[in-house]
């Protein structure tokens, strides 16, 4: 049967081997298929998560949208014609006043004193005319002009004599 080798047999027999071994065939081949196949194998676990990342981060963004824009919404209000010519009158006359001050009208001339007067109920007047019918382009015209006269004659209560020749 099967005879014990000794230490110096063995020793014998690995040198008496051929040092390079060739194999039969190209192995590289079948070393590049595997792997790539290892490779295209991991890779659908990687991307079989990202379509999920993707739905995730969009759901989130457009739920932190609408959750930022809700109350926006709610407090947003439809503004009428008169209310946006008040505003701008009512800015104007604030940058105007931030710039010269508070106004003392009775430096202002008597006549001038009377127009501004009347400038102001004629504006109150067409302000209640218009809560009447606030489409009417003839009062809200007419609002428009009356406004611009009223700061008009700030202005000039403001400028210096040698401007108002």
């Amino acid at each position: 049967m099967n005879k014990p080798i000794t230490d110096q047999q063995l020793q014998q027999q690995i040198d008496g081997l051929q040092q390079d071994i060739q194999p039969s065939r190209d192995l590289w081949a079948g070393i590049e298929l595997a792997i790539e196949h290892q490779h295209q194998s991991a890779e659908p676990k990687k991307t079989t998560f990202a379509p999920y990342a993707w739905a995730a981060s969009v759901m989130a963004a457009v739920l932190l949208t609408w959750m930022v824009n809700k109350p926006m919404q709610n407090q947003q209000i439809q503004l009428t014609a008169v209310e946006v010519i008040k505003q701008q009158y009512q800015t104007e006359k604030n940058t105007m006043l931030v710039s010269f001050g508070k106004p003392d009208i009775s430096k202002l001339p008597e006549k001038m004193q009377k127009q501004f007067t009347e400038l102001q109920s004629a504006r109150e007047s067409l302000l209640m005319a218009l809560e009447d019918d606030p489409e009417n382009p003839d009062l809200l015209n007419l609002l428009k002009w009356t406004q611009s006269q009223e700061l008009s004659l700030l202005e000039q209560l403001y400028s210096p004599k040698w401007q108002t020749i």
